[in-house]
């Protein structure tokens, strides 16, 4: 495969993934970036950097919404760009191994801050505790198949569109953890059954807000309303310098609503929403449980 058609097709194949959570993707993305590395046929390390910048900053586009991509990617940038600042006769090889390593050291970094929030949320849920979440999230799949052995038992919404409650389902059928599959609908009515909220998010903003899958924002609204702890959970690469006047949400295709043609009728499908800070019990990292700005005290 041409450069140019391996670039492309891992820009695509993030822009059109509506299943994967974002520290997910981002994954994906880094290890686009650590496969780019040793594809490029540049042969002069100016030319060469240029070209992995380039595709960097293409995949930090791909996904507006999700602030890891722009964060994780940054590091990445900063790190190989870092030698041909001090030194422009940079070796090509020496560029490449760096690119690579930088790549694969933040791809384990991810994952172990990942681990250290399901330990954290280990420690916070109580035994036969019924939590509930929305959307897909690794880390809160992560947590689930950890919380196991406290014999949870789960509520989940279908997340329309794209419905990525069914992989969600599938795992926690798979871990023999006792689940009820709800439409999002059914949100405000199943919300008193619950103990605990667990989400994961796409963007910590800058003000304090969260931006997660649709549906967040009526998801916390329900459990404020009946006094169900919501926790956010999410690696500090989350964290945004935009706030909630600024983000931009992605919309999807209309026709993933499958609204048939109707005159005068337009589809939306906004695909991620803004939970203000007010309505969140607590952001848990992998530092522990932290407030957000403007939230109440844990």
């Amino acid at each position: 495969m041409e450069n140019n058609q391996f670039k492309q097709a891992c820009l695509n194949n993030i822009i059109s993934d509506h299943q994967s959570g974002s520290a997910e993707i981002a994954l994906v993305a880094l290890q686009a970036l650590a496969d780019y590395s040793q594809l490029s046929v540049a042969t002069e390390p100016t030319t060469y950097l240029k070209d992995l910048n380039a595709f960097a900053v293409d995949l930090q586009q791909t996904r507006p919404s999700m602030a890891i991509l722009t964060n994780i990617i940054d590091a990445w940038l900063q790190e190989v760009n870092k030698n041909e600042n001090k030194n422009p006769q940079s070796n090509l090889v020496t560029l490449k191994q760096v690119a690579l390593g930088k790549a694969n050291d933040l791809m384990v970094q991810s994952s172990q801050a990942n681990d250290r929030i399901v330990q954290h949320v280990c420690g916070l849920i109580a035994d036969n505790s019924v939590v509930l979440t929305h959307s897909i999230s690794s880390t809160i799949i992560n947590c689930f198949t950890k919380l196991t052995k406290k014999k949870i038992s789960a509520i989940i919404t279908e997340s329309r569109p794209g419905n990525e409650g069914l992989l969600v389902a599938e795992m926690l059928s798979k871990s023999g953890i006792e689940t009820q599959y709800i439409t999002d609908a059914q949100l405000g009515l199943f919300m008193p059954k619950a103990d605990v909220v667990l989400l994961g998010a796409d963007s910590i903003l800058a003000d304090g807000s969260v931006v997660n899958k649709a549906g967040t924002y009526l998801t916390a609204l329900a459990a404020h309303d009946v006094g169900i702890p919501f926790y956010i959970c999410a690696e500090n690469f989350k964290q945004s310098r935009k706030t909630s006047e600024t983000i931009h949400l992605e919309e999807m295709d209309g026709d993933e609503i499958n609204l048939p043609y109707m005159p005068h009728i337009a589809a939306r499908n906004i695909y991620f929403d803004i939970t203000p800070p007010r309505l969140i019990s607590g952001w848990i990292n992998e530092d522990g449980v932290q407030p957000l700005i403007g939230s109440p005290s844990i």
